[in-house]
């Protein structure tokens, strides 16, 4: 074949695959299918400095670490969710009342995306997006029970893991995201 054959050819076949990665995915058929198991670490970009964080999943429990320059103290967050889809700080054991537990957002919000999931509540489709070479797919923050979001969250198409926000306004990566070059993912 020519050289002019196969550059059209690759071309074909990269505009196939990129319309394979924003073909639109069946929220709740995905969310059905995600690992129950996943660690994501990565750096998160700040102005004045760089934080490592990770992201597990556990089964049940979400954990986030991280939150601080590396010279301070990180902090961790952890959050479960139930069989039914009910959310609770795993600091409170089950079947005692204790304070609601935070809504996760952010790195976390894949612990909303599965209690939504899990009460039956999660439906649609979403499209799938390149970040940083990885194909994520970005859910518009309401379905997952986010009150006046101003980020959608992006979620590894793998493993469900948080890996970008995306700016409701400019459509832009944005906020709580990876620095894409960072992101190492084992499942």
């Amino acid at each position: 074949m020519s050289p002019l054959v196969l550059q059209s050819l690759g071309v074909l076949a990269a505009l196939s695959a990129s319309r394979a990665h924003a073909a639109p995915v069946d929220l709740a058929h995905w969310a059905a299918g995600l690992p129950a198991h996943f660690s994501v670490h990565g750096v998160k970009t700040e102005p004045t400095y760089q934080e490592a964080v990770d992201i597990r999943r556990d089964g049940d429990v979400f954990t986030l670490i991280g939150g601080a320059p590396g010279w301070a103290e990180r902090m961790q967050q952890s959050i479960v969710v139930s069989r039914d889809g009910t959310l609770r700080d795993p600091a409170c054991p089950a079947g005692l009342a204790c304070m609601a537990a935070p809504v996760p957002a952010g790195f976390l919000a894949t612990a909303l995306l599965v209690a939504m999931a899990r009460r039956g509540g999660l439906s649609g489709a979403a499209a799938t997006a390149i970040f940083g070479g990885r194909a994520v797919i970005c859910v518009p923050a309401e379905r997952i029970g986010i009150v006046r979001p101003i980020f959608d969250p992006c979620f590894d198409r793998k493993t469900g893991a948080v890996l970008a926000q995306r700016h409701r306004l400019t459509g832009r990566f944005d906020g709580p995201s990876f620095e894409p070059t960072s992101v190492r993912i084992a499942f």
